[in-house]
């Protein structure tokens, strides 16, 4: 492995060069180490909280139950992306060979870890749109017909929503892979190149190049590409969430004003809408805050952004944005008693007998 202060040249002239100096703006070696461990542990949280989603939906055979299943498509992608960028900052901290192909492999590896993110927030995206779908098929209870149309509509839909969450962003990388190679390729013709593994740490917004790989033109056009790749799915995203949940939440209380003036019960089951609502735009809002930021910053300053100067940012992002895994399952599944009542029924039983006896 370098020594973070220089490295081999792949020309085989035995002459180190410094690993910092061509691009002065990328983070030292004690952020970056900072960073790597920071994701190694936030990610692990979220590898065992999405474990504990997968394990009891396939025990329990709930897997296809429909309360179950898009909390089971959102688990095992915040389980992929938080797994594959676990292995990402393992094999950086532990493998101690730099070379082309471990410098290729890391770029990879940054490119499925972004894409299986991507996966996540589509996948959030789409429960927001069956959360409002579900409250709108409540609203058409009276009408037989009406309710047969649309549970049939809602089930094509989500069918095509949930397949695409994982179709799209899938395709978008393997053309992104593609298109790297490609650049990879151009970049390192006529060029002396210094290799290292820093690429399998993602920061899924960065502008500027570190001094280690092919050093072109082309290179940072696929830094942009990459970063938009991210971005743009982000924003919608977060801005389709917050407009599925407050319309959701519009029409449930409409439903209830049907019948005149809201009561005790009424004004509860509101109040839990609005609480779930807030809370799954929470998690994802704070999860993604700093990566966010660093997106906007990115944008406007461009290859001269000092990654340097932003690495309480950087730090923030390694914090939060791999919980989402973690915070996703809480947030969905384990602090909802509806999920909790159908995993692990026995929570509830003595509940029950008490009820009974007291009413008996």
């Amino acid at each position: 492995m370098h020594d973070r202060f220089g490295a081999m040249g792949p020309g085989g002239d035995g002459v180190l060069q410094p690993l910092y100096t061509a691009k002065g703006t990328y983070l030292t070696e004690l952020q970056l180490d900072a960073i790597s461990t920071t994701d190694i542990c936030t990610s692990a949280l979220s590898v065992m909280g999405c474990v504990s989603i997968l394990v009891f939906a396939v025990v329990k055979k709930k897997v296809c139950d429909s309360n179950v299943q898009p909390l089971f498509h959102l688990a095992l992608a915040d389980f992929l992306a938080s797994g594959t960028l676990l292995v990402g900052c393992v094999y950086h901290k532990v493998y101690l060979h730099d070379s082309p192909q471990v410098f290729t492999f890391c770029s990879y590896l940054s490119g499925v870890v972004t894409g299986l993110f991507v996966i996540t927030f589509l996948l959030t995206s789409a429960y927001a749109a069956e959360v409002y779908m579900r409250v709108s098929y409540q609203g058409l209870q009276a009408d037989r017909r009406g309710m047969d149309q649309e549970k049939r509509r809602r089930f094509e839909w989500m069918y095509f929503a949930y397949s695409m969450s994982w179709v799209f962003p899938i395709a978008c990388v393997v053309c992104l892979v593609g298109y790297y190679s490609t650049v990879h390729q151009d970049d390192a013709v006529g060029t002396i190149q210094v290799y290292c593994n820093d690429s399998c740490v993602p920061f899924f917004m960065q502008n500027n190049y570190r001094a280690c790989g092919p050093q072109g033109t082309s290179i940072f056009q696929f830094l942009r590409v990459y970063k938009y790749f991210f971005l743009v799915p982000l924003l919608l995203a977060f801005t389709f969430n917050l407009v599925a949940y407050v319309k959701a939440f519009l029409l449930v209380r409409q439903l209830f004003q049907r019948g005149g003036r809201l009561g005790a019960d009424e004004n509860h089951k509101l109040t839990r809408v609005k609480k779930h609502a807030a809370l799954f735009l929470s998690i994802f809002f704070i999860c993604w805050l700093p990566t966010l930021l660093l997106g906007i910053i990115s944008s406007a300053e461009g290859e001269t952004m000092d990654m340097r100067r932003y690495y309480p940012l950087y730090l923030a992002q390694a914090i939060l944005s791999p919980l989402q895994g973690l915070l996703n399952t809480l947030g969905y599944g384990w602090q909802r008693r509806e999920f909790k009542q159908l995993m692990c029924p026995w929570m509830f039983a003595g509940r029950f007998k008490r009820t009974e006896r007291n009413v008996g």
